[in-house]
């Protein structure tokens, strides 16, 4: 026992890694990096009780996210103007505009996937939550994305760029 401790003693300072226990517990001790905040630490999305609960959703540039009257609903940035089409009402865990939801639209999960405005019905892909100043898909955890697609608001994996910072203003 002496020289099987008196080996660990020279394997460390001779500087390589040694562990002690059961090899299955390496593969249990890797923490979990998943990208999506745990329930507790998530932000509800802005109710102020006694408000209109419409609010315009803007871009570090100044930018308002916007439903375009083209292509299916997409969700863009676009000039502020501050008309109903610009007006967001935060009901729950969700995120409305002209009476449709924001949308991750189809399910889609990979990067690019375009948010679009759709019928509400409550599932996954239309649940949203703030961390910070981002805007978060309970689908995935991934991220409101400003930039990476000319105007249009797509989901991309959470990278801390500008694109993806919004700023809630009451209407």
């Amino acid at each position: 026992m002496k020289l099987k401790h008196s080996l660990y003693l020279l394997l460390f300072l001779l500087g390589g890694c040694i562990y002690i226990g059961h090899p299955d517990d390496v593969y249990n001790t890797i923490p979990d990096i998943h990208t999506e905040a745990p329930r507790s630490e998530r932000n509800p999305l802005p109710r102020k009780p006694g408000q209109s609960g419409t609010y315009l959703i803007r871009t570090p540039d100044d930018r308002c996210l916007d439903l375009s009257g083209a292509n299916n609903k997409d969700i863009i940035a676009h000039t502020c103007h501050g008309k109903s089409n610009q007006q967001f009402t935060f009901h729950n865990d969700s995120i409305r505009v002209q009476g449709l939801c924001l949308d991750v639209a189809g399910n889609q999960t990979q990067d690019g996937a375009p948010v679009i405005a759709y019928q509400c019905h409550g599932k996954s892909n239309q649940k949203w939550y703030r961390e910070g100043k981002t805007i978060r898909s309970a689908l995935n955890g991934k991220c409101l994305d400003a930039g990476k697609h000319k105007n249009q608001i797509r989901l991309y994996h959470c990278d801390g760029s500008s694109n993806q910072r919004f700023y809630i203003s009451a209407y």
